[in-house]
């Protein structure tokens, strides 16, 4: 299922009073056809290797305006802005890695559905679970298995000098 951002995103930029470029739509075409977490650099990324030839400011106005439009959502973080299409926040959750900050989407569409029935005020929700990726859940594991080793192999050098 792809969204089509550019039509509701013409309409907020003439209803506000927005120009409508043909930058700004083929920014919004390239959003519309994201699937997965995106940041801006990201973003300016694909459109150069897509051929496009935007202005680092103009693909930054026009990101800050389709968030402002609710036809993207950016991920309440610390460091450099992350966003999500709000078709993929309805239907994903995001599981970010509380050791290395990887973001990945999962799909639990049940639970999403239950929760906008749940509280019908809710614009547009959002769920981010923390916890550990899975490069992070191994090597984890492997240095609490180094210090397991070391402690065991010190207790027992500690008990045979006796």
């Amino acid at each position: 299922m792809m969204s089509d951002l550019v039509s509701p995103f013409k309409a907020f930029l003439k209803q506000h009073g927005y120009q409508l470029t043909s930058e700004r739509v083929e920014i919004a075409q390239v959003v519309s056809l994201q699937r997965r977490i995106f940041t801006t650099e990201e973003l300016m990324a694909q459109l150069k290797e897509e051929g496009y030839r935007q202005s680092r400011g103009t693909v930054y106005s026009t990101v800050r305006l389709l968030a402002e439009a609710g036809l993207i959502v950016q991920l309440p973080q610390a460091s450099e802005a992350h966003y999500l299409t709000s078709e993929q926040a309805s239907l994903y959750a995001v599981c970010r890695c509380r050791c290395c900050g990887a973001e990945v989407l999962y799909r639990q569409p049940r639970r999403l559905k239950a929760l906008r029935h749940a509280t019908p005020r809710l614009a547009q929700p959002l769920l981010i679970f923390y916890g550990l990726c899975q490069r992070c859940e191994r090597e984890t594991a492997k240095t609490n298995n180094k210090r397991s080793a070391t402690r065991s192999g010190g207790l027992q050098q500690a008990s045979s000098s006796r």
